[in-house]
Parts: structure tokens; sequence; C-alpha cells
């Protein structure tokens, strides 16, 4: 029999932002894209932490420094918890983890 207190679950996130710019050719600034959990309804809640956990934001480098090309989109991703926040910015073709575009994508369809 165990002893171990059982895993305490991460701590939900209150807030994810996302902004794409950049591109030589049509140069690009959109919004950023605010999102507060607890307005999310339950599945959508459940599927942007399923996101958030995949993407390890908190764990990413703060921007990655691979070439891309030139008129690469840039994303810069924020996750917010409570007394804390991760930022990472990334650009197309940099060789960052694919998680972090399928993250970017949810929350830049799920706009409010």
């Amino acid at each position: 029999m165990s002893t171990d207190p059982p895993p305490v679950a991460p701590p939900l996130p209150v807030l994810v932002e996302c902004q794409r710019q950049g591109g030589i050719a049509f140069p690009l600034r959109r919004p950023k894209i605010s999102l507060e959990v607890a307005g999310l309804d339950e599945g959508e809640r459940q599927a942007l932490l399923r996101l958030v956990r995949a993407a390890d934001i908190a764990d990413q480098p703060a921007a990655f420094p691979g070439p891309g090309h030139p008129d690469a989109l840039e994303t810069q991703l924020t996750v917010t918890w409570p007394g804390r926040s991760a930022t990472v910015r990334f650009r197309d073709g940099d060789g960052h983890p694919a998680p972090l575009d399928e993250l970017a994508g949810w929350v830049l369809r799920h706009k409010p």
C-alpha cells in the first residue's frame, strides 16, 4: 500500500492570448485574441486545456532561433495561470513543436 499523496493537478490557466504578425510582401499585424478560460463552455474549456498541456508552453524557450523564411509570420502565445504566465514567439518554418501551432490555431479560430 502506497503512502504517497495523490498527484496534484496542474493549475488551470485563466487566460490564453495569441497574436500573429509579419510577412514582407503584405505585412500584417492581426489584433491580439484573448480567451478567458472561465468564459468558455465545458467542451471548449476541455479542448483548450488539452492543447495547453500538449504545447507545454511553460517549458518552451521564449523564442525559437530557427531561421524560418523571410516572409514568415510570427506568432506570440501567452498562457496565464494564477500568479504566473509564459510567453513564446515562433515563426513559420523555424522548427518549433507542432502543438504550438495547434494551440495558436485553436485560439485564433475561437476568438470571442
